[in-house]
């Protein structure tokens, strides 16, 4: 059984921190695919929204991810401070055995199950719950309403393409801050599209962020024009980085017929162009199967209850018996098959992935950046976890923090008030 422990609030009087105004807003944009060292490499001309951000307010060194290091996983545990196997979003794709359905990324019905969504709460319905005013822009499944409870505005994920929806809906969250809204999340897809399509070191790539940096600099600039700097706080975040899979790029692709025969297993998740990936196999066949997956080569094979407990994703109730983890210069490949879930990309080679295990990996490290009236100004921190950072949400907000994952002593140093939390609080 999951033990909860909540510390105490720290009393902010005491410690002689600031008051902290009850009127503070806060706006989190969550740019997909955004590796840690994106803006650092670019020149110090470059990218003056960023620039600005960085100029006057923190920064995390950088952002360890969880395990898996994909979208949907990382997209849930930045809307609940937990990891995968507490809130059990624990792919892009999986599947319950017991009810035999899918969870599919791009299958909008099949992701909008509400079974799938009572595991954790995330902060729009804790905020919503609370009387905070909040509205969602293309952010996971936030149009999936949590024990009744929906954002004021909810708009869920649907694959868009380009900068400018981001700018657009950038706009709009202006308008609702104006509003009377106290949250607004906003999700763009830009940069992973382009790190997927031509990789993370690739030109297009370059120029993705530069586009995104315009609606960004529009943004920030819109916020000063509206005399809202005083109260609007704004947080970059993403959810993993991105490394160099392509023809070229040195990687091998290690294809699982060779080494499985596909008769004695019933179900492989994620096994078209993939690091990491599940294989279910027939009643019996299990360890003769997990013999035969061994022998592939830059794959670390898995039974379940042997997965790394560092991995925090043994627990979750959707795995299938065996896992699959490529190492770093490798990627799991399939074939044609209908046993593949999913089964829509196996021509597909990608020029940039993510997945890989982050400890081992630093190609999946990520970003934290925030400027506003809660944060420090012109100050870079120590690197920090994914799952620290839902607790900014609640700090700023004033609203309980649900259960998490979070360590507070990792990020109290970026907020002005930061020894005044909301309490710690962990499974």
């Amino acid at each position: 059984m999951l033990k909860i422990a909540l510390l105490f609030v720290s009393i902010a009087v005491a410690s002689g921190a600031p008051t902290r105004s009850l009127n503070q807003k806060l706006v989190v944009i969550l740019l997909d695919g955004f590796r840690w060292d994106y803006v650092e490499r670019e020149n110090a001309q470059a990218l003056p929204g960023f620039r600005r951000l960085h100029r006057e307010g923190v920064r995390a060194r950088w952002v360890e991810p969880i395990f898996p290091s994909v979208s949907y996983p990382s997209w849930t545990t930045l809307s609940t401070g937990v990891y995968a196997e507490n809130h059990n979003i624990i792919g892009n794709y999986f599947y319950d055995s017991s009810q035999q359905e899918a969870f599919e990324l791009f299958n909008t019905t099949a992701s909008s199950n509400a079974k799938w969504w009572q595991h954790a709460e995330p902060i729009w319905a804790t905020a919503t719950q609370h009387g905070r005013k909040v509205g969602t822009f293309l952010w996971a499944r936030s149009d999936v309403p949590i024990k009744g409870v929906l954002p004021h505005s909810p708009l869920g994920f649907v694959k868009t393409a380009g900068a400018e929806i981001l700018g657009t809906n950038l706009q709009r969250t202006v308008s609702m801050l104006e509003d009377g809204y106290d949250m607004v999340m906003l999700y763009n897809e830009h940069l992973d599209n382009k790190g997927h399509d031509y990789g993370p070191n690739s030109p297009e790539l370059k120029k993705a962020l530069g586009e995104v940096d315009v609606q960004l600099y529009n943004f920030l600039q819109k916020l000063t024009e509206r005399n809202l700097d005083d109260t609007v706080n704004v947080m970059i975040v993403s959810d993993h980085g991105m490394a160099e899979t392509g023809l070229g790029s040195g990687v091998t692709y290690v294809k699982i017929e060779d080494y499985l025969d596909l008769n004695d297993v019933s179900l492989i998740v994620g096994g078209s162009f993939s690091a990491v990936v599940q294989v279910s196999p027939h009643p019996g066949k299990t360890d003769e199967v997990y013999q035969q997956l061994k022998q592939m080569p830059g794959v670390d094979v898995y039974l379940r209850d042997d997965i790394p407990v560092a991995f925090n994703l043994k627990r979750g109730r959707y795995l299938q018996e065996i896992l699959l983890v490529a190492k770093s210069g490798f990627i799991i490949r399939g074939s044609e098959d209908s046993k593949y879930l999913p089964a829509d990309f196996l021509d597909h080679i990608s020029s940039g992935s993510h997945g890989f295990d982050g400890e081992k990996n630093s190609d999946m490290r990520t970003i934290f950046m925030a400027k506003g009236p809660a944060f420090m100004k012109q100050y870079i921190g120590e690197p920090i976890a994914l799952v620290d950072i839902y607790q900014m949400y609640a700090h700023i907000l004033q609203i309980p923090a649900q259960p998490n994952n979070g360590t507070w002593s990792r990020v109290r140093s970026f907020l002005t008030d930061g020894i005044c939390s909301l309490g710690e609080v962990g499974w």
